[in-house]
């Protein structure tokens, strides 16, 4: 009998491994299973060791990365890392060049008075929204931006008013004010020089005979703050006075009574006509409190005070 050789086949279960990456979606992977050390590569990333660099700009063809990490396409920004330590490189947008304009630089301000600026912002290039300020304000001056945010579309200049408000107990001094215009990463500065003078204008209103007052009970709001009150300049005299106008915005004539001449705050000669500007020029040259009020209503039913401190 011839004996039959029986052949053992061994069968081996097909092994599946990872292959050459060729299968992985294009874009950030990570490998879970990448060893510390050692290397892989791929059609668009390479790793190896712990330490590796990147830069991006060329597309998505390139990029490397250690720790088993591979990044493709580019990459911007001051620094980026993979695996332990890396690096990048990239471009930061440039600040904007602002540029601001005052049509004055330099001001005369009178007390209780307001005083207009007109600024521009220059783009320069840039577009987006620029807050205007002040930097700093004399003492008793306050500033006001109309509007306080200009948005600006490259090419224009944005414009503004800027109103400075003088009260009345503002002391007499020239003062350097600076107007910012911020943008983001950038600060673009003007100066204008403000002089804050002893003059005060103050004005008889529209209708006074009709706000009802009496001699007993007198009207104190019609000139404006009661007392009107006044910082006088160093060594007040009449060659360094505080100098007083008054405007008759009122639709008849009227007649200020006043009894300080001596201290250069005396009495009317005679009415002044109405929408005028009184033609008698008070220049008070010492410190102390004035009375006044309207001599043709034949007393004090509308009265001021001056304070000059």
């Amino acid at each position: 009998m011839r004996a039959k050789l029986l052949l053992a086949v061994p069968i081996f279960a097909a092994a599946v491994a990872c292959g050459d990456g060729s299968d992985l979606p294009a874009g950030h992977w990570s490998h879970p299973g990448a060893p510390a050390t050692g290397s892989s590569s791929g059609p668009s990333g390479s790793s190896s060791g712990t330490t590796a660099s990147s830069s991006g700009g060329s597309g998505g063809g390139s990029g490397s990365s250690s720790g088993g990490t591979i990044s493709t396409g580019s990459s911007s920004g001051s620094s980026s890392s993979g695996g332990s330590s890396g690096s990048s490189s990239g471009s930061m947008a440039s600040p904007p060049n602002l540029g601001v304009s005052l049509d004055q630089t330099t001001v005369q301000s009178q007390l209780m008075a307001q005083t207009v600026i007109h600024v521009s912002v220059a783009p320069n290039g840039y577009s987006g929204p620029v807050l205007l300020q002040t930097a700093a304000m004399p003492t008793g001056v306050t500033a006001a931006f109309n509007p306080a945010m200009v948005v600006l579309d490259g090419s224009n200049p944005g414009t503004a008013q800027l109103t400075l408000t003088t009260d009345s107990s503002a002391p007499p001094a020239t003062a350097s004010i600076e107007v910012d215009a911020t943008a983001v990463g950038t600060t673009a500065r003007a100066t204008m020089s403000l002089e804050v003078q002893s003059v005060l204008t103050i004005h008889i209103p529209m209708g006074v005979n009709d706000n009802g007052g009496s001699t007993g009970s007198p009207v104190t709001s019609a000139y404006g703050p009661y007392p009107i009150k006044v910082t006088a300049p160093a060594n007040i005299s009449d060659q360094t006075p505080v100098t007083v106008y008054f405007m008759n915005d009122d639709v008849v004539s009227h007649e200020i009574h006043a009894d300080s001449p001596g201290q250069g705050f005396g009495h009317d000669p005679g009415p002044f006509g109405a929408m005028t500007m009184d033609p008698y020029v008070r220049k008070v040259n010492a410190v102390g409190s004035y009375d006044f009020y309207l001599h043709d209503q034949g007393g004090p039913s509308t009265l001021g005070l001056l304070e000059i401190q």
